[in-house]
């Protein structure tokens, strides 16, 4: 039987995916959001209450973990915000984070807004790094003035009413020599709805990175990227596109420039999405980076 090279791709990726989708199947059943037979059925909503002792127990997990522990921050300007597929804004973007190291664990902040005003995000972030596997979740809130959700109520953790998302991310390299990236994520709570805003879609993303080209101060990447929706709810339109299927193809070109005694790195990302029909163009720079190592207290 002949195969074409779409074909022989599309089953790399998918026999690639399959640890990640184990995971992901384990973590979705720990949320009762599937049963064991593999059934969808809701899961049971978080009280706000309860998430914000969640959220001292991890601040207070950090703070007394002081010891070996790093902290880091960045800033980046861009001419827009391009995320999985979609164009978050446009204009004179800029967005930040900071975050602190203890081990294999790290907690941050992400921020991003641009010079009109009209995009404003302010997100948190916990995750897990060892090896060649990273795990993180982020708590997503874009309260842009335009927004069509609630964008007024920063502590509404409501099922049906937050402005909010939880975003759940996996990242895998196959190998130093075969430095593949395979990535699986999903919206596994809050603003990623069906049109009558009584059941969560649970919207994933997966995609394979790879750098095509790397030498010296150059490096070129190449990524796809497929979404879909694990509860359609009989709609076609999931967080990242209108319908399932191929949402990003994306080609990444980064030059370390020298600029007084520093590295600045610039990057010019070219990207298409086939299910919306749509391209874009982003330049961007790192205006600083740094990660030191705190004292112990």
């Amino acid at each position: 039987m002949h195969y074409s090279v779409h074909d022989q791709g599309k089953k790399i990726l998918s026999l690639s995916l399959i640890p990640l989708a184990t995971k992901f199947r384990q973590i979705f059943m720990a949320l009762n959001i599937l049963s064991p037979t593999g059934g969808y059925h809701p899961p049971r909503l978080i009280p706000a209450e309860k998430f914000q002792l969640l959220l001292v127990a991890v601040i207070s997990f950090f703070s007394c973990s002081l010891k070996a522990q790093e902290l880091g921050s960045s800033l980046q300007l861009r001419n827009s915000h391009l995320w999985r597929g979609i164009e978050v804004s446009s204009g004179l973007i800029y967005t930040g984070d900071l975050h602190l190291d203890w081990k294999h664990f790290y907690v941050g902040f992400w921020g991003g807004g641009n010079s009109e005003g009209s995009y404003k995000e302010f997100d948190h972030y916990v995750g897990y790094k060892k090896n060649r596997l990273t795990l993180e979740l982020w708590d997503i809130y874009n309260f842009s003035p335009a927004a069509t959700y609630n964008n007024r109520e920063y502590f509404n953790y409501t099922g049906s009413g937050t402005g909010r998302f939880w975003d759940l991310r996996s990242y895998c390299k196959l190998s130093e020599k075969v430095p593949l990236v395979l990535s699986l994520n999903a919206i596994v709570y809050g603003r990623d709805r069906n049109s009558s805003n009584t059941e969560n879609k649970y919207s994933y993303f997966a995609s394979a990175e790879y750098p095509v080209y790397k030498r010296d101060s150059l490096e070129i990447s190449a990524r796809l990227g497929y979404a879909a929706a694990l509860n359609g709810s009989g709609e076609k339109i999931n967080f990242f596109a209108r319908h399932s299927g191929i949402n990003e193809l994306s080609l990444i070109v980064t030059r370390q420039l020298p600029f007084m005694g520093h590295k600045v790195p610039i990057s010019i990302w070219a990207m298409w999405n086939p299910a919306n029909n749509n391209s874009y163009l982003q330049f961007s720079v790192v205006a600083y980076t740094f990660k030191e190592k705190l004292r112990n207290l």
